[in-house]
C-alpha cells in the first residue's frame, strides 16, 4: 500500500504496444527486476519487491585498556546484509597518543551492526641520560608530539636545556613512538656571563620604594655594593632602618639566573619624635637638622596654649574702677611627629592644664562703693577665656530733712561707710552735725547700701535773756574775731559727741551759755575761741 504504480510510457515506434518502465524505488525494499517490458500493454504487471534489512557501522577509538579516548562515530546506518566497507582512512590524531593498531576497519556485513576499532598507546619521551646511561634526575622528560599528518607518528621533539649539560643531538624523530628515546648529555662548565643586581630601598610605612641602585658583573662573582652611604643619606632625612637585606646576605653574589631578576631589599621606617612642654623645639626649623630643606617642626600653639579668667570691677555704667584680676591656665600636649613628613601621628591627643581650678576672687572694698558679691567662685579651667564683671554702685546717703520731710538744703549728706570686710554692705554711719539743728537720731544703720535715708532734724530754740544795761567801754583792743559758727562736716567726717551732757535741751543751753559768755569776755579785751568740736 501507499506506493507509486506507475503506467507504462507509450512505445514511440509502435502505438500498439506500452514501452519499458523502471520500477519504483520503495525504501527498506528490494524489487526483483529493475524495470518491465509489458507483452500486454493494457494489463498491469505485478513486481515482487523484498524486504532489505539495515545495518549500522561504529567506529571506537580507544586506548589498550579499552577505554573510549573520544566519542565514537556511527558511519552508518544503512547498510544491507552482504555490502562492503574502506574506514582506516577515519583514524583521528589524539594528542598524547599513536595509533598502534585497528581491527573490522574493512569487510562485509553479515546480519548485525559492525564496530570498527582504533586502538592507541601513548607517545613515549625523550630521556636526559648522562654519558655512562644513567637517566639525569630532577630534568624534564618531554613527551613526543603527535604526528599532525599521521596519527600512528610521533613527531620531531626538541630535547630539553638542562643548565650545566649539552645534548648530543638537539632533537629526536622517534622511530618506535611508543617508546622513550635516551638522549645523552655531556656535561659542560658555563661560562660566567654579565649579570645585574638591583638593591631597592624601601618605605615600609607607604609600601614605596624610596630609590634603587643597579649593579652589574660576572655571575658568580662578589657584588661589590655598600649599602651604608644610601642608608646614611636616608636616615639624615628622619628614616630608621629596620632591616638590610643586602648586608644580612653575607657576601652576595651574582646569581647566573637570567629568566628571575636577582633583587636585595633594604627596609626603612619613619622616625618619631615627641614635641611638647617637655620636649620643646624651635617653630618652622627643620625637623632634621642635617636636611634643611626638609620638613619643619609644627606651631608652638599646636601644643602649648594659654587661657585666663578675668574678673573686671566696673561702675554702673561699666567704667573701670580697678585693675582686672587676671588668672592663666596653661595648656599643653606632647605630639609625635614623623621626621620623614613632618605629620603629626597623634593629632587627637588630649591637652591638659597646670591648674585644675581658678583660685576665688575675694572681691575688694572700694570706698564710696558697694558691689553685687562678695566673691567670685574659681571655675574649673577650660580651653578657653573666662570672663566676669563685678558691679559696683554708689553708697546712699544721709539726707537731712526738716520736720515736714523736705531736705535741708546747704548741708552734709554723707554718704554711708563702707564696711571694711565686706565689700557689698555698708556699716553704722554718724549723721552730720548742724548748727541750731538737732537729729532725731545720732546715727543710721542702712537696709540697703544704695538707698538714701532721710533724717529728720528740728529747730534748737534759743531762750531769751535780760537786756543788760549799756555800760560806756574802752576801746577794746584789736583782737581775732569770734566765729560762732560751725562749719559743717565733711560727709567722711564722723560726728562727735559732747561726753556726758545729757539730754537734747541740756546741750542746746550750755552751747548758748558758752556763746553769750564769749561775747562778754569779747567786751572786756578777753576773747577766746572756741573750738568747733565743742559745739
Amino acid at each position: 500500500p501507499n506506493v507509486p504504480n506507475p503506467q507504462y510510457p507509450n512505445d514511440p515506434t509502435d502505438p500498439s504496444k506500452g514501452g519499458t518502465t523502471p520500477v519504483p524505488e520503495i525504501p527498506g525494499y528490494r524489487p526483483e527486476v529493475p524495470s518491465v517490458t509489458p507483452d500486454k500493454p493494457g494489463e498491469d504487471t505485478p513486481v515482487i519487491y523484498t524486504p532489505i534489512a539495515k545495518y549500522s557501522l561504529v567506529e571506537k577509538f580507544v586506548d589498550e585498556e579499552g577505554n573510549e579516548l573520544v566519542p565514537s562515530v556511527t558511519k552508518g546506518t544503512d547498510y544491507e546484509e552482504g555490502s562492503e566497507y574502506d574506514v582506516t582512512g577515519d583514524a583521528k590524531v589524539i594528542d598524547g597518543y599513536y595509533l598502534k593498531e585497528t581491527s573490522n576497519t574493512t569487510g562485509k556485513f553479515g546480519k548485525g551492526d559492525m564496530t570498527a576499532t582504533f586502538t592507541y598507546a601513548k607517545l613515549g619521551k625523550v630521556v636526559p641520560v648522562d654519558p655512562d646511561g644513567n637517566p639525569i634526575p630532577n630534568v624534564p622528560n618531554p613527551q613526543y608530539p603527535n604526528d599532525p599528518t599521521d596519527p600512528s607518528k610521533g613527531g620531531t621533539t626538541p630535547v630539553p636545556e638542562i643548565p650545566g649539560y649539552r645534548p648530543e643531538v638537539p632533537s629526536v624523530t622517534p622511530d618506535k613512538p611508543g617508546e622513550d628515546t635516551p638522549v645523552k648529555y655531556v656535561p659542560v662548565t658555563p661560562e660566567k656571563h654579565d649579570q645585574t643586581a638591583k638593591i631597592i630601598y624601601v618605605d615600609t610605612k607607604t609600601g614605596k620604594t624610596i630609590e634603587s641602585d643597579t649593579v652589574t658583573g660576572k655571575a658568580g662573582s662578589k657584588i661589590d655594593y655598600s649599602t651604608t652611604p644610601r642608608i646614611d643619606e636616608l636616615v639624615k632625612k628622619g628614616y630608621v632602618l629596620v632591616e638590610d637585606g643586602f648586608t644580612n646576605a653575607g657576601t652576595p653574589v651574582y646569581d647566573d639566573n637570567d629568566g628571575e631578576e636577582q633583587v636585595f631589599v633594604v627596609k626603612l621606617d619613619h622616625g618619631t619624635e615627641p614635641v611638647g612642654p617637655n620636649n620643646p623645639h624651635e617653630p618652622g626649623t627643620p625637623i632634621n637638622p642635617e636636611d634643611p630643606n626638609g620638613p619643619k617642626w609644627p606651631a608652638k600653639d599646636d601644643y602649648t596654649k594659654q587661657y585666663t579668667s578675668t574678673v573686671h570691677f566696673v561702675d554702673g555704667d561699666g567704667n573701670k574702677l580697678r585693675d582686672d584680676d587676671v588668672q592663666t591656665s596653661t595648656w599643653t600636649r606632647t605630639l609625635i611627629v614623623d621626621k620623614v613628613t613632618g605629620e603629626v601621628l597623634n593629632p587627637g591627643q588630649p591637652w591638659n592644664s597646670d591648674i585644675a581650678n581658678y583660685a576665688t576672687v575675694k572681691v575688694p572694698v572700694i570706698e564710696g562703693y558697694y558691689a553685687d558679691r562678695a566673691m567670685v567662685p574659681g571655675e574649673a579651667t577650660q580651653q578657653r577665656d573666662l570672663e566676669t564683671t563685678v558691679t559696683y554702685n554708689k553708697i546712699g546717703k544721709i539726707i537731712p530733712v526738716d520736720p515736714n520731710g523736705n531736705p535741708i538744703p546747704n548741708v552734709p549728706t554723707p554718704q554711708y561707710h563702707n564696711d571694711p570686710t565686706d565689700p557689698t554692705k555698708v556699716i553704722v554711719t554718724e549723721v552730720p552735725d548742724i548748727p541750731g539743728m538737732i537729729p532725731e537720731t545720732r546715727s543710721v544703720t542702712p537696709g540697703e547700701p544704695g538707698v538714701d535715708t532721710p533724717v529728720v532734724y528740728n529747730v534748737i530754740e534759743e531762750p531769751q535773756t535780760p537786756e543788760e544795761p549799756q555800760v560806756p567801754q574802752p576801746e577794746a583792743p584789736k583782737t581775732t574775731p569770734v566765729n560762732n559758727e560751725t562749719p559743717a562736716p565733711k560727709a567722711e567726717d564722723k560726728v562727735t559727741e559732747l561726753p556726758q551732757t545729757g539730754d537734747k535741751q541740756e546741750n542746746t543751753l550750755a552751747a548758748v551759755g558758752a556763746t553769750i559768755m564769749a561775747g562778754l569776755l569779747g567786751l572786756m579785751g578777753f576773747t577766746k575761741k572756741k573750738d568747733e568740736k565743742d559745739f
